[in-house]
């Protein structure tokens, strides 16, 4: 943790892990949101765009937009989750007026707000601690829920994956969960579906009711030569 983070802060996480997490829980549902906001110690209750931690570990940089939604005040994704050492960078999208960069504590500060569309303020986490949690606002707009959060290393919380949206279950792709299409591969490469099936078979039937009472013919006449 470093230095300049004020003891109420820390206080505030301590309480959380030691036992304060469930009496937090049931403050957000009180208030009606899920206990996956409480956790960050109801930091987020009022926050709209706040959908779970975007789960950033791995990457050595992450961005996060100011200035974000119809209304231009809003941080996206409010909550990310990452690795001690990791760089974000907030960057301006120039919508909702002047905003900066301020955390709860006073770890890091942008300084003045500015509303200049492609300003950026960035922060190096090199000193955090697994299971530290930097709350951050734009001071003109807390009002309005223009906070979010910043997560080291592991969060209670509903973890949102990046690049997410490939190959899953239910994606009609023929694996399990499946769209009730299924589909086989013909001898040219050509996808043969549950449908197409169906209808060959039909037409083999078909084909071997007329065949048969032909066959029969054939070899009665035969019978009857010998």
């Amino acid at each position: 943790m470093t230095a300049n983070v004020d003891e109420a802060s820390m206080s505030r996480r301590r309480l959380l892990r030691t036992g304060g997490a469930s009496a937090a829980a049931a403050a957000g549902l009180a208030a009606g949101t899920g206990s996956a906001a409480a956790q960050y110690d109801g930091w987020l209750d009022d926050v709209s765009n706040y959908d779970g931690t975007h789960d950033y570990r791995g990457e050595s940089e992450v961005t996060i937009e100011v200035g974000a939604g119809d209304t231009g005040l809003l941080f996206a994704p409010a909550a990310i989750l990452i690795d001690p050492g990791t760089t974000v960078v907030w960057e301006w999208t120039g919508q909702g007026g002047a905003h900066n960069v301020v955390a709860d504590g006073g770890t890091f500060d942008s300084g003045e707000p500015v509303d200049s569309e492609g300003t950026t303020f960035e922060y190096t986490f090199e000193d955090a601690s697994e299971g530290d949690v930097f709350n951050y606002l734009c001071v003109p707009h807390e009002a309005v829920g223009m906070k979010g959060s910043v997560a080291i290393g592991s969060v209670d919380d509903d973890l949102v994956s990046e690049g997410d949206g490939g190959g899953g279950e239910g994606d009609g792709s023929g694996g399990d969960g499946g769209d009730g299409n299924e589909s086989t591969t013909g001898g040219g490469g050509r996808e043969l579906s549950s449908s197409d099936v169906g209808a060959l078979a039909l037409g083999l039937g078909v084909a071997g009711s007329l065949l048969v009472p032909l066959f029969y013919a054939a070899h009665r006449k035969a019978e009857k030569n010998r």
